[in-house]
């Protein structure tokens, strides 16, 4: 069951949410296209594979941690380690963590190039693109902690002392706190959205609006980080 559970929280869900965005993308440049001429002179459908592309990390992230989760969640679901079957709750949320985090990341980049796909697909490419790219941090640190988690079963499953029942609550509580703090990007992405003109000062303030939408993520990955760092 953990391993189900743990394939559709790191693969099928980001999975569909990326084409989810995917759709929404192609909705919005149909949308410009539908403008005539106008709306589509001086753009390069081919920023859209760019788009593609770092918009689809967190799958590729997903692929990745279930891949080296997997070993410990299978020794999990056969009973063939106590230890491990205790972890197992961690193990869960770490995992649904890890997918919010994949969520909030790709709904913040989609929500900012759909916003700005005029843009994107133009002369405005080199501002809007390090402002959908900076929610990513989101979906990389969640994949860090899962390192870090890994790591950790590595060793129950080499025969390693497992934390007491108040560490593994912390810890689940962190990884709670770290995917509530991811939600900020999406919320950060639409005010920043609101700052339409990006000259060097408009360009400025809608990065700084990110960053501060960033704060809570680091809020969280700290907290996990110690929280991991006890058990």
């Amino acid at each position: 069951m953990a391993g189900l559970q743990a394939l559709i929280l790191l693969i099928i869900v980001p999975a569909i949410a990326w084409m989810i965005a995917l759709f929404l993308l192609r909705r919005a440049r149909e949308g410009l296209a539908r403008e005539g001429p106008d709306g589509t002179q001086g753009t390069s459908t081919g920023r859209i594979l760019v788009f593609l592309g770092y918009s689809g990390t967190p799958v590729v992230f997903g692929i990745i941690s279930y891949v080296l989760t997997r070993p410990a969640l299978d020794a999990s679901d056969a009973f063939v380690n106590a230890s491990l079957v205790r972890l197992e709750p961690l193990l869960l949320w770490a995992t649904l963590a890890f997918s919010v985090a994949s969520c909030s990341t790709i709904a913040a980049q989609t929500g900012i190039v759909r916003s700005r796909l005029r843009a994107f697909l133009g002369s405005g490419f080199g501002r809007v693109l390090p402002l959908s790219v900076v929610p990513t941090t989101a979906v990389v640190f969640a994949l860090v902690l899962l390192l870090f988690l890994v790591g950790y079963t590595d060793s129950v499953r080499a025969g390693g002392p497992v934390a007491s029942d108040s560490a593994l609550s912390g810890a689940i509580g962190s990884f709670q706190a770290f995917a509530v703090g991811t939600i900020a990007f999406p919320v950060a992405a639409v005010f920043s959205n609101r700052i339409r003109d990006l000259s060097q000062r408009g360009f400025t303030r809608a990065l700084l609006i990110l960053e501060i939408g960033e704060l809570p993520v680091l809020v969280g990955l700290v907290q996990a980080f110690l929280a991991l760092g006890s058990l």
